[in-house]
């Protein structure tokens, strides 16, 4: 009798390697810097007699490793506006490319052109992709009383390059900074063109080295009613070579 097709998918995987593409959520962690910071508080412990150690996190939706819904820069009526839990679990996971730009400096964007150099040496992006783009900024990541490298600056990516993805009409769109529009962008012309057309953004993802070129990812956010975006546990599989 031929395996269930739940058993061929977890074969599958177990000949993959997966990586967690997830910073961890700790206090005084890098933060986007208008946005609320994390806090992490014992509620209770054993030491106070309790049978059961329990926290509580108060946390902003744009925290750590965390996916915007289109509702972070669509007011209601928009044809694409969906908050966090409207939103399908099919934007969540799919084919993943993911694209080198670790050479770049803060000043940086991504243009339309390097997109297309990159296909013509690679693979084509194509509809329901996710594209990362790694610009290896996950090293100044660290304590916000350490270091401020990671918030204070940071490449990203053009409007034109944002359109020609939304063009492509793929799922998703995630890098490893603080946002995929530029330190230096101030009109947030990539959120606008991504979440415009329906294409939701990840944001501070780490360890996108080890899955460049092709590999399956998944994120999983909060289901949270009137969210503009969640924390995420982001996941990738990559062929072992």
């Amino acid at each position: 009798m031929p395996d269930s097709l739940v058993k061929q998918m977890q074969s599958m995987l177990s000949q993959m390697r997966m990586v967690d593409l997830s910073h961890i959520l700790e206090e005084d962690m890098p933060v986007y810097p208008t946005h609320s910071r994390y806090f992490h508080t014992q509620w209770d412990s054993f030491e106070t007699g309790s049978p059961a150690l329990v926290c509580q996190l108060l946390i902003n939706e744009h925290c750590g490793t965390h996916i915007d819904a289109t509702a972070h820069f669509l007011r209601e009526g928009d044809p694409q506006h969906r908050y966090m839990s409207e939103t399908e679990l099919t934007q969540c996971y799919g084919r993943a490319l993911t694209l080198d730009f670790s050479h770049y400096t803060d000043q940086d964007l991504v243009s339309k052109l390097e997109i297309e150099q990159w296909e013509n040496s690679n693979q084509t992006i194509e509809e329901g992709d996710i594209v990362l783009f790694r610009f290896g900024w996950d090293r100044y990541w660290a304590p916000r009383s350490v270091n401020r490298t990671y918030v204070a600056s940071w490449p990203g990516i053009s409007g034109e390059a944002a359109a020609y993805l939304a063009d492509k009409r793929i799922k998703a769109v995630g890098c490893d900074t603080l946002a995929i529009d530029s330190s230096s962008s101030s009109e947030n012309a990539a959120h606008y063109a991504l979440l415009g057309s329906g294409i939701n953004i990840i944001e501070n993802l780490t360890r996108l080295e080890e899955v460049l070129g092709e590999s399956l990812v998944m994120v999983m956010p909060l289901k949270i009613k009137g969210g503009s975006g969640s924390p995420i546990r982001a996941v990738a599989w990559k062929a072992m070579s």
